[in-house]
């Protein structure tokens, strides 16, 4: 059994100047980021906090977790309302919980229990994300197939029963992250010259754009705000648009041929092949 977590964990916003980030740090070997994630790995933060930010930073935040080899997981306390990022998601009072048949953490943990959730993401069932006789503990959503995981959980990995179950809450963290995937390595992601660097949000805009037939990239970029599937601060999508069109990418709302060859080179090839058939 090892004493040393070997994923890379951070801490933001609140979580990270907060006592209760101090026993991730003892647990984990936690590191306080600020308030934005970088790299990859495992991101932990307040859930009230992306719960009280505004739309873009929820966005924002939400749109890290995008790029495979990375889990952005918000923790207790969460307020009791509904949030809408990345899909709908609402915070109830615990019910009457029933642990019987759970194991490992959520087990050590279920007595201290304020929370359930009612949500469209998915429950996660690896590391027993639901209760024995009902209700959500844990819950992840992936935003395709080649993505990294967006979590929620009521269950307090802050608790000072984890310092003493260092190896229950190793497992539970390790089995949730895998569900993000390996990271991509520098020397894969395609580019399109020696400056530019195609991250997660060039290749959300590369997917949409052979999600359906536009005639300029106005119309592209305005489809692009009211997709249910994709999802991309308009800013931030209006930036990559000048970036994949300077890369020669792309032009009025399509990929080039080099485009296509660099979104085929990609983690992303599957997806992207989805997604052109549903038009197709």
């Amino acid at each position: 059994m090892s004493n040393a977590f070997k994923t890379r964990v951070t801490l933001i916003g609140k979580l990270a100047s907060h006592p209760r980030g101090r026993a991730l740090t003892t647990s984990l070997g936690a590191v306080a980021r600020g308030n934005e994630p970088d790299g990859d790995g495992v991101c932990f933060a307040f859930g009230t906090e992306l719960q009280d930010a505004e739309t873009e930073r929820q966005r924002n935040l939400a749109s890290w977790a995008h790029q495979p080899g990375r889990t952005l997981l918000l923790l207790p306390p969460l307020k009791l309302d509904e949030a809408k990022v990345p899909v709908s998601w609402r915070v109830i009072n615990a019910g009457t919980i029933d642990s019987s048949k759970n194991k490992g953490l959520s087990k050590l943990l279920s007595a201290e229990i304020k929370y359930e959730l009612i949500t469209e993401m998915q429950p996660a069932k690896l590391i027993d994300g639901e209760w024995s006789g009902g209700g959500i503990n844990t819950a992840y959503y992936k935003k395709h197939p080649n993505s990294g995981v967006f979590a929620v959980t009521t269950l307090p990995l802050w608790s000072l029963t984890t310092l003493d179950n260092k190896q229950q809450l190793f497992d539970w963290i390790e089995q949730l992250h895998t569900l993000a995937g390996q990271p991509l390595e520098e020397e894969e992601k395609p580019e399109s010259n020696d400056e530019l660097v195609l991250s997660s949000d060039h290749f959300a805009l590369m997917l949409h754009l052979v999600s359906g037939r536009w005639k300029s990239r106005q119309s592209a970029l305005r489809s692009l705000q009211e997709s249910v599937v994709l999802s991309l601060p308009e800013s931030r999508a209006a930036q990559c648009m000048v970036d994949l069109e300077n890369g020669s990418l792309a032009t009025e709302g399509k990929l080039t041929d080099q485009g296509k060859l660099a979104l085929q080179a990609s983690p992303y090839k599957a997806y992207a092949s989805t997604l052109e058939n549903e038009h197709d």
